[in-house]
């Protein structure tokens, strides 16, 4: 014996899961150097008290250009400076520059104290021979500070953290020392 039943048309409904499951999306992230320079100068009252921040757009020129230009957000995995002597042989007041690394602010430290408190803090001489000294810092990856942000490469300035620089005591106006940058970034979103 033959069951009838009743034939019945199936409906299409909406499967949140299948929207756009055509589409493919770029997940690819970038890592890149972006290269720089700066230098440290002393004041008319023969201070250095200052920062280089984060933000690779101030110091990455063209390298900068390309990156942005290709994809929507970046964030600084670290830096690395490479100081070279400037007044080596000259006759200018020498002494110890303190350098740190601050991962979330930008700002003058304003004594010699407030940048050998930090954890990353460190020393190089005002006036020393011709061999380069480098040092890097990567941002937290471990621990309670692990989050590093994306930042929009229309808004390079928001990129938190900088490299503070104190020293007193030196020649009035001078440059000291002359500094190339590496900015390790990450880029996502291409465009």
């Amino acid at each position: 014996m033959k069951k009838h039943g009743k034939k019945t048309k199936k409906l299409a409904t909406h499967n949140p899961r299948s929207y756009g499951s055509g589409v493919s999306q770029d997940q690819t992230l970038m890592k890149a150097t972006i290269h720089g320079v700066s230098t440290l100068t002393s004041s008319a009252g023969g201070v250095i008290n200052g920062f280089l921040g984060l933000d690779p757009s101030t110091l990455g020129g063209t390298d900068w250009a390309d990156f942005s230009s290709t994809y929507d957000e970046f964030r600084v995995m670290g830096v690395r400076l490479h100081f070279a002597n400037h007044q080596f042989g000259v006759a200018v007041n020498g002494g110890l520059i303190a350098v740190a690394f601050d991962n979330d602010s930008a700002a003058n430290p304003g004594s010699f104290s407030a940048v050998q408190q930090y954890s990353t803090s460190s020393y190089i001489p005002a006036v020393w021979t011709t061999k380069l000294i480098s040092k890097t810092w990567w941002r937290p990856q471990r621990g309670a500070e692990t989050t590093i942000t994306w930042d929009d490469v229309a808004n390079p300035s928001t990129s938190l953290g900088s490299v503070v620089f104190y020293a007193s005591g030196l020649s009035a106006s001078t440059q000291y020392v002359d500094i190339a940058v590496e900015f390790f970034v990450e880029f996502r979103g291409r465009r």
